[in-house]
Order: structure tokens, then sequence, then C-alpha cells
């Protein structure tokens, strides 16, 4: 694999879709709609937020990850109190994977990655990275919601409700997430590998 398919956002080692390591995170925040767009605004905002304060702190390597941890946390306590303000209920049915935003962006090691970037070109690489993974688990919430509960919501609103039944049910679970995540990290190593090979050849 050439040094360029290493480094694609999409298809590269580094991409969000190949570590995954927002896969608690995922599978949680993808069971409403509402909660998902919550969710990627969440993560947007602390990769944003602490990817500038690091570098306008100008952050020494020893004390790095410390005060990175102690940054994104609070980049998500000041999203959830903005949140609070505008709707409480939907903060609180929120908060869980909204504190969970900074483990994510913290094991992601972004700031590792991009530190000797410029402020524009490191913005760009936090905000696709923070966007990667919250169109993916927008895309589960248009699955598991409609499919799982036959309604949909939107932030600050009640569901819709379309469907009196619920057709599967086993998607409002954890496990009917796994499934369809399964599938999907399927689907994407078999177009991963043909990307790849094509950039070898």
């Amino acid at each position: 694999m050439n040094s360029q398919a290493q480094s694609h956002l999409f298809w590269g080692i580094n991409s969000p879709l190949t570590t995954l390591t927002g896969s608690g995170l995922l599978i949680i925040a993808s069971g409403r709609i509402s909660f998902a767009l919550v969710c990627g605004m969440a993560l947007i905002w602390v990769y944003v937020f602490s990817l500038c304060a690091a570098k306008l702190g100008k952050l020494p390597p020893p004390g790095r990850a410390p005060a990175l941890l102690f940054l994104s946390a609070l980049g998500a306590c000041i999203f959830f109190v903005v949140l609070w303000i505008l709707n409480p209920i939907l903060a609180l049915e929120s908060s869980f994977f909204i504190f969970l935003s900074p483990v994510v962006f913290t094991a992601s090691r972004l700031c590792e990655r991009v530190w000797d970037f410029d402020m524009a070109e490191g913005l760009s690489q936090a905000v696709t990275e923070a966007l990667i993974l919250g169109i993916l688990i927008l895309g589960l919430s248009l699955i598991r919601e409609p499919l799982g509960f036959g309604s949909v919501s939107v932030p600050g609103l009640d569901s819709i409700r379309f469907i009196q039944e619920e057709p599967l049910r086993i998607l409002q679970a954890s496990s009917g997430a796994l499934i369809i995540l399964g599938y999907g990290i399927a689907v994407y190593r078999y177009f991963r590998n043909r990307y790849t090979n094509s950039e070898d050849d």
C-alpha cells in the first residue's frame, strides 16, 4: 500500500472507519436520529475546540495527553451547557454520549498526527474525521429508528410515528446495531481492499 492510500481520510489506516475507536459511542448514539444529530454536532465541536485550544496553548509534549483530555472534557461540558440552555430535556437524554466524545477524541490521537500541520490544515482534518464518524452514526440511526421503532425523531420535537407496529424490534437493541455494524464493516473492508489494490497497481 503506498503512502497516498495510507493517508487517505476515508480508506487510510488512520480513518475513523478503520480504527472504529468510537464503536461504543456509535451503538449508543444511533438509537434515535435526534441523538445521532446531537452526537455528530458534539463530536465536531469537541474535535475543533480541543485542537484549537491545544494549538493556541502550544502544549509541551510531556503534558500534552492529560491536557488534551482536560480540554476535550471542557469542550464537552461547554456543549452540554449550551444544549441545556436551549433544550434541557434533550441535554439530559444526550448527556451520556456527549461526555463520551472526549474519550473518542483522545483515543483517535488526532493531535499527535496533525501537531506539525498549520492551523487550517489541522482543523480541516479534525472536522473531516469528526464528520465521518458523525455521518456513520447518523446512517446507522436512519436504519435503526425507522425499522426498529417505526418513527423518525427530530431534535427538540416529538417523534413522528409512521408505523404503529414495530417491524424489526431487534434493531432497537444493541445486538441489532452490532449486526448492522458487522455488515457495514464487511462492505467497507471490501471496497477499501479494492481501493488500495487499485492504488498499488
